[in-house]
């Protein structure tokens, strides 16, 4: 099972649809570059552990999400989009992937 999750492909509809969730799951804004984040406690985070880049096949960046906290990157639907994508590259803590819709 889980391996079909895994080669799961996803119409540009619901691919639109968990991007549209991740962003509000996240808290994302449409062109939001967060540096740093206030916890629910309103301690201050540092810059996101990671930032994840997702783009279509036109190059069109689809979703950037930085990662602030170990529940960030479990949420179902960035998991979902991921694993859904093609792995380009890792730099600088920033990881780029391509979705092919």
């Amino acid at each position: 099972m889980a391996s079909e999750i895994a080669d799961e492909k996803l119409t540009r509809a619901e691919a639109i649809e968990l991007i549209s969730e991740v962003k509000h799951d996240l808290n994302l804004k449409n062109d939001c570059e967060l540096d740093f984040v206030i916890d629910d406690e309103g301690n201050i985070k540092p810059s996101p552990i990671k930032v994840i880049k997702i783009y279509d096949k036109d190059n069109e960046l689809l979703l950037e999400a930085p990662i602030h906290t170990v529940e960030q990157m479990s949420n179902k639907e960035l998991r979902r989009l991921v694993n859904s994508s093609d792995f380009l590259i890792e730099s600088y803590n920033t990881f780029y992937y391509r979705l092919d819709l």
